[in-house]
């Protein structure tokens, strides 16, 4: 092949990689993974779409790459998940987004759970297409309600576990258009203002070993589901008598591992007394040296599941890293060890311990 004939091959391979390229990065949303969580469900909004201020706003999961890269299809952009429980009941609400890269991706997908799924009514209408499905589960509550949404190329699913019987298609269809309703002005870009600013300074700092996803303000409420602390209600009524009525919260993906999820949690407190004492109620092991407290947490109810946790105070604040699996159910991977050690100690370092 003569150098002219190697240069029009070059070209045309690096104009059939432009095309690749423009294909699964173009959309037809400018929405960003902020936009998105901001127009999500409050802890508010599903108090008053229940009636029952016994609901609580668990941590987000900010699910952008290279977090699961192995295992993402690439015509989805990102799913931004955001979770509830009931205090008292083993209920739960799961509200997930997924972007996709165009509408005949998202449609496509739609069609895959219909044959997943089977049949599905589709009134009450919500979005551009609507799929409802009711599924059996176990435990506490084992009534499970599947309902998926297409707006444009964004699949809003919404997962209900209830403890008193599976859910009436109205019930499905109120909760559908409360969530759509949000969706609909992150997609319009309306919603940039409603997400809390997080000051950069009190995450974990740029390091080798966790990639940033996304972060927020939060109720402290989801600290202790985070947490997994079974009995959440006297100690969230202690953190309120203390001051400390949010906290600053950071998703990460594990660099070594992209199917561990990296949460952090930083409190502050109104002392140095009051976050000292903090990390030595809350710490499950004896802290290092560093005064950084490590564990695995296994999970509640799923043999074989579990977590890390590292915990520290320094300053006023107290701060917590939790590494864990993104499919629920699974276990930490032992390469959270080392990673999440080295974070937090530069963490405290960077805070001022």
């Amino acid at each position: 092949m003569t150098r002219a004939n190697r240069l029009i091959a070059f070209v045309a391979l690096a104009a059939v990689a432009l095309v690749s390229c423009a294909r699964l990065g173009s959309s037809g949303t400018n929405a960003q993974p902020a936009d998105i969580y901001a127009a999500g469900p409050t802890v508010s909004d599903v108090r008053a779409l229940f009636g029952d201020s016994n609901w609580w706003q668990g941590a987000p999961s900010f699910e952008v790459r290279p977090l699961d890269a192995a295992t993402v299809s690439f015509t989805e952009r990102y799913s931004i998940t955001q979770r509830f429980i009931h205090i008292g009941s083993a209920e739960q609400l799961l509200v997930r987004y997924t972007v996709y890269d165009t509408t005949s991706s998202a449609t496509t997908q739609m069609t895959n759970f219909q044959n997943a799924f089977g049949t599905s009514p589709t009134s009450p209408r919500e979005g551009d297409q609507v799929l409802y499905y009711g599924l059996g589960g176990s435990g506490g509550a084992p009534y499970i309600t599947r309902t998926f949404v297409r707006v444009g190329q964004v699949i809003m699913q919404i997962i209900w576990s209830r403890k008193d019987g599976v859910a009436t298609l109205q019930q499905l269809g109120t909760n559908a258009a409360k969530f759509v309703s949000g969706l609909k002005k992150a997609l319009a870009a309306k919603v940039h203002a409603l997400l809390p600013g997080v000051d950069p300074k009190l995450l974990p700092p740029a390091g080798l070993d966790i990639t940033f996803l996304g972060a927020a303000q939060l109720p402290i409420e989801a600290w202790l589901i985070m947490d997994q602390l079974a009995i959440p209600a006297p100690l969230a009524t202690q953190l309120h008598s203390q001051g400390v009525n949010n906290f600053v919260f950071g998703d990460f993906a594990l660099n070594n591992d992209t199917h561990m999820e990296v949460q952090a949690a930083v409190l502050t407190f109104m002392t140095t007394a009051e976050a000292t004492d903090w990390a030595n109620n809350f710490s499950t092991s004896t802290p290092d040296q560093t005064g950084i407290s490590t564990a695995y947490i296994p999970g509640s109810g799923v043999e074989g599941a579990g977590e890390y946790h590292v915990l520290f105070a320094t300053g006023m604040h107290g701060a917590m890293l939790v590494c864990r699996p993104t499919v629920e159910g699974e276990a930490a991977s032992r390469a959270c060890e080392g990673p999440l050690n080295r974070t937090a100690l530069a963490w405290k370092l960077s805070l001022g311990g």
